[in-house]
């Protein structure tokens, strides 16, 4: 089983996005995937319209009280043949103060996920947009890092700091991650992008994915519709290129005998490279007026559950945790 983090303290880099439609083209590859929601915004969870019993959650898997404690086998839910999630709710954030000063505190999802290893041929964790306990936690409990970039200066500066802290792991914890970084977002119609999108693939070489995601209308749709891209419409060209990433992804060889030291000599590299990339940019040129995106049909009518969701968030209770509750 290879268990893959998708992280960057960024926001809005395409983080969930990602999670959520690589994990749906692993499964078209013949994969069976566990998604795991790590994000108290739950992103995930509501980006796939999964109706769950939220006490039965992630937060109940990472928290330390043993009268709330539920193995994430107990909070499975099926999105779809052969792709699970492990949902997540507002409760989650609670976890940062639980785990405060516990020991083994780091490893709290790695010791969760043991007993489904055989079960799934990937899992996928979708991280929060910060560092804390939860993004610790996740790439802790996985070997391989995705790195969601959009190109700007926010976006690399999330890379510099996320692999401080893959870095960490190495030095603290022996534990190595094979991380690269993923271009989203990406506006085909400018020569600035493509210019940006060349430097970027100079400067980190083998560092980054060939795929690129690209900008895509249909991938901000989707959330409405609570499905993957390529439910939503399979010829979209947000579908094509995660069919292409979830290629590349099984293609990959995770290489276990090479020595950590050679290992870790990566992180190193693509710390430096990004923190090279950060200081050496100058102020850009302003980007001509892209061309109108081709318009994409969708094929089959369905109905938005965004008013739903919105309904959810704001009536239900059990979102949310007190602060007697988290003493």
């Amino acid at each position: 089983m290879r268990t893959i983090a998708i992280a960057n303290q960024k926001g809005g880099c395409g983080k969930t996005t990602t999670a959520i439609n690589l994990s749906s083209c692993l499964v078209l590859q013949g994969q069976k995937v566990l998604l795991i929601d790590c994000d108290p915004q739950s992103h995930a969870t509501m980006g796939l319209d999964v109706n769950f019993d939220h006490e039965k959650s992630m937060y109940h898997v990472m928290t330390p009280r043993p009268s709330e404690h539920l193995g994430i086998e107990d909070i499975v839910v099926p999105v779809k043949d052969h792709l699970d999630i492990a949902p997540s709710d507002i409760m989650l954030s609670a976890i940062e103060q639980e785990l405060a000063g516990m020991e083994g505190r780091q490893n709290r999802l790695l010791q969760a996920i043991e007993p489904l290893e055989q079960e799934y041929d990937y899992m996928i964790v979708d991280c929060p947009p910060s560092i804390g306990h939860l993004c610790f936690n996740a790439l802790r409990a996985s070997k391989e890092a995705i790195i969601p970039i959009d190109m700007s200066l926010f976006s690399l500066r999330g890379i510099a700091e996320l692999t401080d802290i893959i870095i960490l792991l190495e030095n603290r914890c022996d534990h190595v991650i094979e991380a690269r970084a993923l271009v989203t977002m990406y506006d085909y119609r400018t020569r600035y992008s493509r210019h940006v999108l060349e430097k970027v693939k100079e400067q980190f070489g083998d560092r980054v994915f060939e795929t690129v995601i690209r900008y895509n209308i249909r991938l901000r749709e989707t959330v409405d519709y609570g499905l993957p891209v390529g439910d939503y419409d399979k010829h979209a060209i947000g579908q094509k290129d995660y069919a292409k990433l979830a290629e590349e992804v099984i293609s990959a060889e995770i290489v276990t005998t090479t020595p950590q030291a050679n290992v870790s000599n990566g992180s190193h590299d693509i710390l430096r490279k990004t923190e090279e990339y950060i200081s050496s940019v100058s102020e850009s040129p302003v980007p001509e007026e892209p061309t109108p995106e081709p318009e994409e049909t969708f094929p089959y009518p369905a109905e938005s559950s965004y008013s739903a969701m919105v309904e959810a968030i704001s009536t239900d209770p059990g979102h949310f945790v007190s602060e007697d509750e988290t003493e």
